[in-house]
């Protein structure tokens, strides 16, 4: 008698769980896509969450800061971020500047912030790339992050 009342008791729930399990799933939309502008400023930042796919907006007298994000692992065994892929008719990279973060006292265990200035040169829309590598491989980049970038 004891078996047949928790037969009794897990027989709902598990009709009650396969309920909820084969709800109709419509797959999920996609994430909206991150559109970065500042219309009427000097620059426009993209942040180091920002992700591969994202958008970014320019005026033709803006900057474009691209910040992206160096773990503490990279910046210890020497990789940083480089342009992989620029139109040089539309994009011309500036430099960047790499930043540790100010909470690790020990440079070999922080990690930081690798900050690309570039300058828009003809408006149009073109793909922006960056790979995390080390300065001298010709090997495929670690990770990569891609943008479409529309200049006006």
């Amino acid at each position: 008698m004891k078996n047949f009342r928790t037969l009794a008791l897990c027989v709902p729930l598990a009709l009650l769980l396969g309920a909820c399990a084969s709800s109709d799933t419509k797959p999920k939309p996609p994430p909206p896509q991150k559109v970065f502008q500042n219309p009427g400023k000097a620059v426009v930042t993209v942040a180091p969450n920002a992700g591969s796919g994202a958008s970014v907006v320019l005026e033709s007298t803006q900057e474009l800061r691209v910040e992206l994000a160096n773990s503490s692992w990279s910046v210890a065994n020497n990789y940083d971020w480089v342009v992989a892929e620029v139109d040089t008719a539309k994009l011309s990279p500036l430099g960047s500047r790499f930043e540790r973060s100010a909470r690790d006292v020990n440079p070999l265990e922080s990690d930081g912030i690798t900050t690309w200035r570039i300058k828009p040169l003809a408006p149009g829309q073109t793909t922006l790339s960056f790979g995390l590598r080390r300065p001298y491989s010709t090997g495929a980049a670690l990770q990569t992050v891609t943008f479409d970038v529309t200049i006006r």
